[in-house]
């Protein structure tokens, strides 16, 4: 690992080599560990008066650089890890973590994002490469073949997940960002230019009279429920006059889950809407 540069960074002038000439600029020579292996770095000090001056200087310049520091040392010697390899670590760790669970529905659209846009893209790059500058490459890409704003929000936001989600034994993240959204160009979603297509009263009555579908088309119409909610009711969801129902759970391919958000769980009053029935 690093030592102090009393152990292996030394001060020197050219020309001299046993007298210290105060008026003679003095250049620093340490080593740093890499991916690579071990490299030597040179660097100018400028004019040092004496050659304990010159030290005092270059350990201010590798103190300053972090070259000795713990984040320095782990990103350096360890072995080069792909955005693609930690982005699957971090996709199977979301299934099973028990801190703030994720829904399967929310995996998915991730793992989407990085299938389609992200992995072909900066998959191969060392995570330790995956700043500010290749995030903004890819949403230029994302931007000009046409992707709405929102879309390329939320397809960033794993780019960001996966690089954060590098640690080490410790929980210290090995690659922390300062994400910088102006230099990356991310765009700002306006909810009012957002494309929210509805379907008006002559749709909805034209479902309805299609037989096998028009009661759950009423309910999802005229109560406002998601269509894994509605899904996932049971005949104990109904009060007994039939007037309200209690959202409670979700179904999502065919398996059972709580609904999308804590505030999801409510009591909707469904006694108005058309061609709706308790059975």
């Amino acid at each position: 690992m690093n030592r102090r540069i009393g152990q292996t960074g030394n001060v020197f002038q050219h020309g001299f080599t046993e007298s210290w000439n105060p008026a003679a600029s003095a250049y620093g020579r340490y080593w740093i560990d890499t991916p690579e292996g071990r490299k030597r770095h040179t660097v100018t000090l400028g004019i040092c008066a004496t050659r304990t001056c010159a030290r005092r200087t270059l350990r201010e310049h590798i103190d300053s650089e972090g070259i000795n520091g713990r984040q320095a040392f782990t990103t350096n010697t360890a072995p080069a890890l792909t955005f693609r390899a930690q982005a699957e670590r971090w996709i199977a760790a979301l299934a099973t973590r028990r801190r703030r669970p994720v829904k399967p529905a929310t995996i998915f659209n991730w793992q989407h994002a990085l299938d389609c846009w992200i992995l072909p893209n900066i998959g191969d790059m060392p995570v330790s490469d995956v700043s500010n500058g290749a995030l903004r490459e890819l949403v230029d890409k994302m931007a000009t073949a046409g992707l709405s704003a929102k879309t390329i929000v939320n397809y960033v936001q794993p780019v960001k997940m996966v690089v954060a989600s590098a640690v080490d034994k410790d929980g210290e993240q090995l690659y922390p960002r300062k994400w910088n959204h102006d230099f990356i160009q991310l765009p700002i979603v306006n909810k009012e230019e957002q494309h929210c297509p509805t379907v008006d009263a002559p749709d909805i009555e034209g479902l309805l009279v299609k037989g096998r579908y028009a009661v759950l088309f009423a309910l999802l119409s005229g109560s406002g429920l998601r269509i894994g909610e509605a899904l996932a009711l049971k005949d104990t969801d109904f009060s007994l006059d039939c007037r309200i129902l209690t959202v409670s759970r979700s179904i999502w391919h065919g398996r059972e889950q709580a609904p999308k958000t804590p505030s999801a769980v409510r009591e909707v009053d469904y006694s108005g809407v058309t061609g709706c029935r308790a059975t």
